[in-house]
């Protein structure tokens, strides 16, 4: 009635199918069951999950359900009353068809070549997305289930995590794109890079998370566009929010967005209007050439038509434009010829003005791009006299052109390679 998305997870059914064919002969079920636990094995290393990959592993399938209970929890109310009963019957029957699997396991006698299951440990670190916070409560609940005894117990303890950590793909991941699909995909293999490792533009780095710090807090926060010479590390400042201390954990999530999927924005925000999360709309590289008219999407967004942009999201776009929209000289003439030319002016200049935070990132000078290109060495462990490095980082920038964060990381890297 609530999970049933979880009967149809690919592992979940087939252990369904190993409980259900009796009839099957012993040489037919083992290798089900030892598919079934090397895609769980798979899984596990994806995530680094650890520990016992049984219970672990269905606490993953009910985090990420998109159900009725999760979506009432993540407001911090647990849901009773009949709705309650029922879904907790509901789970407790699920829970059944994994502790099944494994006594047959045990019955088959080949539990001995699967015993890592029980307590096991990955071999590296997460590679998929869910971040260790996230990994830790997912096996806290699983140690929660390992101990209850009724299926009112294993009901708080999953109802705990939802209200905790939400539910859905929401409570797992924090970053996604919109997908060809029409689906919000997750990300996997995000930077790790926080603010404060980003050198430079101190006073943007702060206007921007000052912002983020209350529109995360339910304060009133503005649309932010980040704007200025490329390479100067506006993409990487607004990436960098997802690793700031609290920010996931009290409902950051960031979505990306192309300027050719803007037509598709009521369909995401109908998706996300009603959660309890904060959601920032990240455009990257924003800009249009004067024939293009996509961006009304994203000015009716901004400004709100019958219904009003959602209270949990905002707008955060880069682009090397401050008016975002192409403007040439020959707009000017023809405006002239316009019966209300200034009007098709304002038009095109109208989509800037609708973000109230606009950030400047621009080159900087000699002596702070040096600056920038010591700390990343440092941090690279590159050791090299200075005056050595200051006139090879010189030459670079000349060969390469502008004083830019991106052009130091990139002489950085340069002298890595050459060892």
């Amino acid at each position: 009635m609530f999970f049933r998305n979880i009967t149809e997870h690919n592992i979940f059914a087939r252990m369904k199918k190993a409980l259900l064919s009796p009839s099957l002969l012993r040489n037919e079920v083992i290798p089900q069951l030892h598919d079934i636990a090397s895609d769980m094995v798979a899984v596990a290393e994806l995530h680094s999950l650890s520990g016992d990959l049984w219970e672990i592993m269905f606490v993953m399938w009910i985090a990420e359900d998109e159900n009725t209970i999760g979506h009432l929890s993540e407001f911090g109310s647990e849901p009773t009353g009949s709705i309650a009963s029922l879904a907790a019957r509901e789970l407790w029957d699920l829970h059944r068809t994994v502790w099944a699997t494994r006594k047959l396991i045990d019955k088959e006698d080949i539990y001995e070549n699967l015993r890592v299951m029980k307590n096991y440990v990955p071999s590296g670190s997460s590679r998929g997305g869910i971040d260790e916070e996230t990994v830790h409560a997912l096996s806290e609940t699983a140690g929660a289930l390992c101990m209850a005894r009724t299926s009112e117990e294993m009901y708080r303890s999953i109802v705990g995590f939802y209200a905790a950590n939400g539910s859905g793909l929401f409570a797992l991941y924090k970053a996604f794109r919109w997908s060809r699909q029409r689906t919000l995909e997750p990300l996997a293999g995000l930077d790790s890079k926080g603010l404060k490792d980003l050198v430079g533009y101190e006073s943007q780095k702060a206007e921007l998370l000052i912002n983020t710090d209350m529109f995360i807090r339910g304060k009133e926060a503005n649309n932010v566009l980040l704007f200025g010479d490329s390479g100067t590390g506006k993409s990487s400042s607004v990436r960098a929010l997802l690793n700031e201390p609290g920010f996931v954990r009290q409902g950051l999530r960031m979505i990306e967005l192309h300027k050719d999927q803007l037509a598709d924005l009521p369909e995401i925000l109908d998706i996300i209007r009603f959660r309890n999360y904060r959601f920032i709309i990240f455009m990257d590289d924003l800009s249009f050439e004067e024939f293009e008219v996509e961006y009304k999407h994203l000015k009716a967004l901004i400004e709100g038509g019958l219904e009003p942009k959602p209270a949990n999201t905002l707008i955060y776009a880069t682009s090397n434009r401050r008016n975002i929209i192409r403007e040439v000289w020959s707009d000017r003439k023809s405006a002239s010829d316009d019966v209300h030319g200034g009007d098709t002016m304002r038009e095109k200049l109208s989509l800037a003005d609708r973000f109230g935070l606009s950030i400047w990132y621009g080159s900087v000078s000699k002596d702070e791009y040096m600056d920038i290109v010591r700390s990343i060495a440092a941090r690279s462990g590159v050791s090299m006299d200075d005056g050595e490095m200051e006139r090879l980082a010189l030459r670079w920038e000349i060969e390469r052109g502008g004083f830019t964060g991106r052009t130091a990381r990139q002489f950085v890297n340069h002298l890595l390679l050459q060892g």
